[in-house]
């Protein structure tokens, strides 16, 4: 049985975050021991089975003697990280550590001392390598035992960077997860909207990546009975203070901004005639397979991995980042339901269930020695 500590921000409700967690859940118990360590305690983690031990660095612990313990490491000019993984390795036996991301770099150095073996799990595109320092990043390329990239999209800028040997693992969802509890018209009519609108989801942080400023140039090319709902953490950043207030301003009334969701996620996200997606780089978004999964059409920028998904008959993907051009192809999922498939839509969906991707997963921890 192989042991992996798997090592990651928080196990939220993040893309990457979610793909850990359905793995996790899914991951053959007779084969492969999982362990996690987050920076912090996400949502998902009371989620996970009582036979996955989960732990905290000692900073962030619940337990008063851990945090002791830090203190006492620290007067002694110990790095307390690197003992407690010392620790948690040596005491399970760990074979593996496998790294959610590329934005933890701390830990690479720590591997390499202890010599441990990692498995880098990416899920980023080139504006994520601006948050990590460029020795970083080559630490991470040179030193990883083994890569898997989320989309071909992002496998291509591993293999840019000298490591051909990437293995492809698709971003998944579990469509068994994907509930709603109430209509689509019940939840519209409720968030404000009239019954001739035709309202489109975005779904993620209103940041800067996730094109929040598009909107402002978006709205003008639409006529008025085009609304779109924002579903995901509303970001303290200047952007969307512009965005919003710029929208509000411009075009009251057209835009509901719904912030973070949990239990009524996937009602908003039904609610919704078509999905749209304005993120100027997006590895394989989650977010796009769980609406696919609801039967909605996208729409969507050629940000990455989006274009691996969406055909001809589940959406439209264009290749300029024209908000006129992005406005005609919205009207043309609206003007002609008929071009787009609902039952098609949600087939390939069903391609990236999790029980499907994650026996690829363990074929690829099969052959990692």
């Amino acid at each position: 049985m192989k042991k992996i500590l798997f090592i990651s921000h928080n196990l939220g409700r993040t893309g990457s975050e979610m793909l850990l967690w359905y793995s996790l859940m899914n991951l053959n118990r007779e084969k492969f021991l999982p362990l996690l360590f987050t920076k912090s305690k996400g949502l998902l983690i009371d989620t996970l089975p009582h036979e996955i031990q989960h732990f905290l660095p000692y900073r962030e612990n619940p337990k008063r003697s851990l945090r002791i313990l830090r203190s006492v490491l620290k007067k002694a000019k110990i790095d307390s990280l690197e003992y407690q993984l010392n620790y948690i390795t040596k005491k399970h036996k760990v074979n593996i550590w496998y790294v959610n991301t590329i934005v933890l770099p701390e830990f690479y150095p720590i591997a390499n001392k202890l010599g441990v073996k990692i498995i880098t799990h990416v899920h980023e595109l080139t504006f994520a390598y601006d948050f990590i320092g460029y020795n970083d990043l080559e630490t991470i390329i040179t030193t990883s035992a083994a890569f898997i990239g989320c989309s071909k999209a992002v496998c291509s800028k591993i293999s840019d960077m000298g490591r051909p040997d990437v293995k492809l693992l698709y971003g998944f969802i579990d469509i068994g997860k994907i509930i709603c509890t109430k209509t689509a018209a019940e939840v519209k009519a409720n968030t404000g909207f009239c019954d001739d609108d035709f309202v489109w989801a975005i779904s993620g942080k209103t940041t800067l990546i996730k094109g929040i400023d598009f909107l402002v140039s978006l709205l003008p090319e639409l006529p008025e009975n085009i609304k779109i709902i924002w579903i995901g953490g509303e970001e303290n950043t200047g952007v969307y203070y512009y965005a919003k207030k710029a929208v509000e301003n411009k075009h009251p009334e057209r835009v509901k901004f719904l912030g973070a969701q949990s239990e009524e996620y996937y009602n908003y996200l039904n609610s919704a005639d078509a999905f749209l997606l304005l993120s100027r780089e997006d590895s394989f978004p989650l977010v796009m397979l769980e609406a696919a999964a609801l039967g909605k059409p996208i729409v969507g920028f050629n940000s990455g991995g989006i274009k691996e998904f969406v055909k001809e008959d589940t959406g439209i993907v264009i290749d300029t980042w024209r908000t006129k051009d992005l406005a005609e192809a919205m009207m043309e999922v609206k003007d002609h339901p008929e071009r787009f498939n609902v039952d098609e839509i949600k087939r390939q969906a069903s391609l990236y269930e999790v029980k499907k991707q994650v026996s690829v997963l363990e074929d690829i921890l099969d052959n990692i020695n």
